[in-house]
């Protein structure tokens, strides 16, 4: 599997090479950041310039090719400016989530609130429902058993969420959370985490726990 340590330092050393003293951050995301990681996972980087062009993003697309293993590559890159504007409602999450590698993502973000994070509960519990019932009305039953596991995706996010909203305390690992989770919580986590990898499952029994579950998220919060 890939020694994502190896990957990052010939990553880092084509971004300096490339935008030289324009480079003000780079942070790990995602299933490698956790320790979660398997064969297929995606590699989900985070990149700040002081500026982003379309020529620059040009560039990241050909250092990404130079560092192999560009089918798996994944996640952000902005400009100094553009990250110190965002919405402060995500903020909660994207420094939680995120591993420094090249600077100090803290130092380029806004400040959130307790609101914010609240909000951000709410927007994606919001988003979820809607995906939910867009998709189940207007798309083929075929596409709907497609894409309900990457609408399970959003689950783990938003129990973070939840959870460091209610404690204080923010968990990085499916596994370390389940065990913190009410039952109802944990029953729709364990649905999310067995669609990783599963091929064929019951789609009106997955559909319906995380239908319910939204619903009663939506109304708890």
């Amino acid at each position: 599997m890939l020694r994502i340590d190896t990957y990052f330092k010939e990553l880092i050393d084509l971004l300096k090479q490339n935008y030289s003293s324009r480079l003000l951050y780079v942070g790990l995301q995602g299933s490698y950041f956790r320790g979660e990681a398997d064969e297929i996972s995606d590699i989900d980087v985070m990149v700040i310039l002081d500026r982003l062009s379309i020529n620059d993003m040009e560039t990241y697309r050909e250092i990404i090719d130079e560092c192999g293993n560009g089918d798996k590559s994944c996640g952000f890159i902005c400009g100094e400016s553009d990250i110190k504007n965002w919405n402060p409602c995500e903020i909660c999450q994207l420094v939680h989530t995120t591993k420094d590698y090249y600077g100090r993502l803290s130092e380029f973000v806004p400040t959130y609130t307790v609101e914010d994070e609240r909000t951000y509960i709410k927007m994606s519990l919001n988003n979820l429902y809607h995906e939910l019932c867009h998709r189940y009305i207007h798309d083929s039953r075929e596409k709907n058993i497609m894409k309900l596991p990457s609408a399970y995706k959003s689950v783990f996010f938003i129990l973070q969420n939840i959870h460091f909203q209610n404690t204080g305390n923010f968990i990085l690992t499916k596994r370390e959370l389940l065990s913190q989770l009410p039952d109802e919580d944990k029953k729709v986590l364990l649905k999310a985490m067995e669609l990783k990898n599963q091929k064929e499952y019951h789609f009106d029994e997955y559909f319906s726990a995380l239908f319910e579950w939204c619903q009663n998220s939506i109304f708890k919060s």
